[in-house]
């Protein structure tokens, strides 16, 4: 009984006195530097959205529709009246590089003046010092002494960021004041106080818990080793329902293979088993030592995975050349290996051409979900295993379009099947469903017929995508609605009536029909119908500002004091990341179309605009970092579900996270955030 109060009673006291001491001399200093961090970059994004307003009218300028005096009225109007905060009192102010000041909300007493000898009551020159932030580095922050918002009388400590805008040497900025920071501090930390003593006062019903606790934990770890051999029998399991050829072992035990493998080298179970890895597999002579090492390395667990050449010797000693996918594997602490074997005289993914039947295709492509929870359990990169579930759906489709046609006879005309959403994108996770249109050259004769052609063969490439495992749109994003199979003409009008109707339905139809690419075709009509919508949204100015408005409709799950914000599905907390990925994808397709970027991929249309100098490369890479951290929590998480044999889904759960993964996911949640802030601001207007 004293060794059990020795283990309960004394951790509790010390895990009190812990957290004491981590909340007053850890977290609270962290919590200020983390206000601050996000203040600072909050000022940095609004900094630069309000320089893209002196880049728009400049640009006027530079094309001969404004003079430079018109221009720089308008932007200084505009300037003039952005406000935000919870009162509306936070402004912007722009100088030159003399120092004057060309306008301030403020002080309009200022307008005009001549800065290089205004001090604050500190006695620094602000302005002077703005002026050499930016000749040295282009933009930065700068600390001083001003009024509070509309308050002459009031003078308190402000941090602004300031920006050069080159082309009219004008310097824009906008700042925060400190004493905000400390007041939520302050708030914060009160509440830490009361929750103190709360934990004080309950510390009498924490011993008992913790005594109850003990007397549990053994028979826990009794079913916990339980459940530990129900783990390896349950990987077994899934190895041996594959459709590719793979064996394994584990260190002290023989061979074991899935019946495909058992297939392709003919042995039986028991012979197999007995097998040297030696006699099984051997490397090409080109990459005989390689082959070595990377057995080695794998099993030493000192790479993941590794793919290369061999050869597999059947039974009869005929050889087989294949693609070995070998992986690093851990069951119940014991280390091993598994491998995959891919024959190289068929393709490296699923043999998807050789379906002679829409049937085959359906039982060939069913494998996909399993082979890809397989590869994330493995440690593939999220990104690499969405790029081939990717271009696995888009060979299903194109194969799937051949097969039919083949059933209904040749086409009335020519004819390409888009991809769209997720699959145009190509960022496909485990849970992937249908997005597809069909698109047809216009025609002037038997319209009925050819529209009952295309829509049937939209419905057939439904039926077969559903039996190969894509689930059918909630949304009706597939060739088989009347909206989703059209000729180039009506598709022209329909995305044309999306841009200039500006319905809140047509936004969120637009978000998924402009992530369209052809999969099948020569791409002439995409082409024809990507060249309308880029017109079209050039005519309309209108079309970005309030595709910006339904992007902030979306709040990403962290509260004010830096809590996930989570919804109860039985004992589970958890938030949408498929909710916070598409806060992601719909900010750069917004930027995209503004821009006239024509890549589809959220990276990819990153990569584009850094290239084109329409976002900084921090700013991008930042975003990409976010991207790909959420794209990797939702393909493992998924990848888990079906290895339990359970339905994935989109729930994330932030307490199954270590705490290095929660600090990531609020970085990822407190970037969109800030992406938000600079799109609200950048699209208010006078």
């Amino acid at each position: 009984m004293k060794r059990l109060v020795l283990r309960t009673v004394l951790p509790a006291l010390l895990a009190i006195a812990l957290f004491s001491g981590v909340v007053f001399f850890y977290f609270l200093p962290a919590l200020t530097r983390s206000v601050m961090d996000q203040k600072r970059l909050m000022i940095r994004e609004l900094t630069e959205s309000s320089w893209n307003i002196l880049a728009r009218f400049e640009a006027e300028e530079r094309a001969g529709r404004l003079s430079r005096e018109e221009a720089q009225r308008a932007a200084i109007e505009q300037v003039r009246s952005l406000h935000y905060g919870q009162e509306g009192k936070d402004y912007f102010w722009i100088n030159d590089l003399h120092p004057r000041m060309i306008v301030h909300p403020y002080r309009p007493d200022l307008e005009g003046a001549d800065l290089a000898r205004f001090a604050d009551p500190h006695g620094k020159l602000v302005f002077v010092e703005m002026v050499d932030v930016v000749a040295r580095d282009r933009a930065g922050y700068v600390s001083y002494m001003w009024q509070w918002k509309d308050e002459p009388g009031r003078v308190v400590p402000k941090l602004s960021y300031v920006k050069g805008f080159e082309p009219w040497g004008w310097i824009i900025g906008t700042g925060v004041y400190t004493d905000d920071v400390d007041a939520e501090v302050a708030t914060v930390t009160s509440r830490l106080r009361a929750a103190a003593l709360l934990i004080l006062g309950v510390v009498s019903s924490l011993m008992f818990v913790l005594l109850r606790a003990s007397f549990q934990a053994e028979r826990g770890r009794l079913h916990a080793a339980a459940a530990l051999r129900a783990s390896e029998e349950k990987y077994r399991s899934l190895v041996e329902s594959a459709g590719e050829a793979i064996f394994m072992s584990l260190e002290g035990e023989g061979l074991f293979a899935n019946p495909s493998m058992l297939r392709l080298v003919s042995y039986d179970r028991e012979a197999f088993s007995a097998l040297d890895v030696a006699e099984l597999v051997r490397p090409t002579p080109a990459e005989s030592e390689t082959g070595r090492r990377h057995w080695v390395a794998v099993l030493d667990g000192a790479l993941p995975s590794v793919r290369y050449e061999a050869e597999l010797v059947e039974r009869s000693g005929r050889s087989i050349r294949v693609m070995l996918a070998l992986s690093h594997v851990e069951v119940q602490g014991r280390r091993g290996f598994m491998a995959v074997a891919t024959p190289l005289a068929q393709p490296r993914q699923l043999d998807l051409g050789a379906s002679s039947t829409p049937e085959d295709l359906a039982a060939t492509n069913r494998r996909l979900a399993t082979l890809g929870a397989l590869m994330m359990s493995h440690g593939a990169d999220a990104l690499q295993v969405s790029r081939v579930l990717s271009a696995n759906a888009e060979a299903a489709v194109r194969k799937a379009v051949e097969l039919i046609v083949s059933e209904q006879g040749p086409p009335p005309t020519r004819f390409e099947v888009l991809l769209m959403g997720s699959l145009g994108r190509g960022e496909v996770s485990l849970l992937a469903d249908q997005d597809h249109a069909i698109l047809h050259a216009d025609v002037t004769e038997d319209e009925a017929a050819v529209r009952a052609y295309f829509l049937g063969l939209g419905a057939r490439l439904s039926e077969v995508l559903s039996a190969a495992g894509y689930g059918y749109c909630p949304g009706g994003i597939m060739s088989s609605e009347p909206r989703c199979c059209q000729s180039l003409g009506a598709w022209r009008r329909t995305f044309s009536g999306f841009i200039h109707t500006l319905e809140a339905e047509d936004l969120l139809a637009a978000k998924i029909f402009f992530d369209f690419r052809n999969a099948t075709g020569d791409g002439e009509l995409t082409q024809a119908l990507r060249e309308h919508l880029r017109s079209e949204i050039e005519r309309q100015p209108r079309f970005a500002p309030l595709l910006a408005h339904s992007v902030l409709a979306y709040e990403p799950p962290l509260n004010p004091f830096g809590g996930f914000v989570l919804k109860g599905e039985g004992e589970r907390a958890t938030f949408d990341v498929k909710g916070v990925l598409a806060q992601i994808v719909d900010f750069v397709r917004l930027r995209a179309i503004q821009h006239g970027v024509t890549e589809t991929g959220t990276i990819e249309r990153l990569d584009a605009l850094v290239a084109a100098g329409r976002v900084r490369a921090e700013s991008a890479r930042e975003t990409s970092n976010a991207f790909a951290y959420l794209m990797e929590l939702r393909m493992r998480h998924q990848a888990r579900r079906i290895l339990d044999q359970l339905e994935p889904d989109n729930r994330i759960e932030p307490a199954a996270l270590d705490a290095a993964g929660r600090r990531q996911l609020k970085a990822a949640f407190s970037h969109v955030k800030a992406v938000q802030a600079s799109l609200s601001h950048e699209f208010r207007g006078p």
